[in-house]
């Protein structure tokens, strides 16, 4: 990969990219999450555009990536970023609970979420920008069960949903993980793996904070390891 301070970078990304940490009760911003050390490590300056609850959806239908687009300039050398997918998986909880027996889509369904991102993929190169593809951070599905969604939702609804194994959680956000692998070999993207880099450890749990979603300051450490692996092979 060429000098990083010639390339204007851009991510557009959700809570992970935002480097939200939630274990001290309250919504924060991680002091040294991934983009900071990455940032501080290299001496340059991202146009981190990632947002708290933020999918590919809400993305592309709010036109964020035709406007991105537009600000465009052929003279630079623009990498944009997409670390998205894990908001799209979710469900509407509360609606799960209320019909546990109703066969509910996520927040975006596969077929759309496979759609959108091939979408994004074809503007983004369009427009002369160089796409790097992120992984999904693997989700805690105990955790999340036990500390996200039994405080939205009664939870033994939302497991008879799951026909009683909330693991089924975890597979789900797979689905999608694999249409981000899928879309991102089909168009000739770079991944950076940051799924590889939580699942290949014995101490996943000491990653993440309580609620099963985000990592901790460990975690952001190993996504920085994982963007280092990733520019040693660029």
């Amino acid at each position: 990969m060429k000098d990083l301070k010639d390339l204007r970078i851009t991510i557009f990304g959700d809570s992970i990219g935002k480097g939200v940490s939630t274990d001290n009760g309250k919504i924060e911003v991680i002091k040294d999450n991934a983009v900071e050390l990455f940032e501080k490590t290299h001496s340059v300056k991202v146009d981190n555009r990632s947002v708290f609850g933020q999918s590919l959806q809400r993305i592309m239908q709010r036109g964020v990536i035709d406007k991105y687009v537009e600000s465009l300039s052929p003279s630079e050398n623009n990498v944009a970023v997409l670390e998205l997918g894990g908001n799209d998986s979710d469900f509407n909880w509360r609606a799960v609970s209320q019909n546990p027996e109703f066969n509910h889509l996520p927040k975006t369904p596969i077929d759309e979420f496979s759609r959108l991102y091939a979408g994004a993929i074809d503007k983004l190169e369009k427009a002369g920008a160089r796409v790097v593809v992120c992984t999904i951070v693997p989700i805690d599905s105990k955790r999340f069960f036990d500390n996200f969604i039994s405080r939205q939702a009664d939870k033994n609804r939302v497991l008879q949903f799951f026909k009683g194994d909330y693991n089924t959680i975890h597979r789900h956000q797979e689905m999608f993980n694999n249409e981000i692998i899928k879309n991102a070999y089909q168009k000739g993207c770079k991944i950076i793996d940051l799924r590889k880099k939580f699942l290949d450890t014995n101490v996943f749990d000491d990653l993440m904070c309580l609620d099963g979603i985000h990592p901790n300051e460990n975690g952001h450490a190993e996504i920085y390891s994982a963007i280092s692996d990733f520019l040693a092979t660029a």
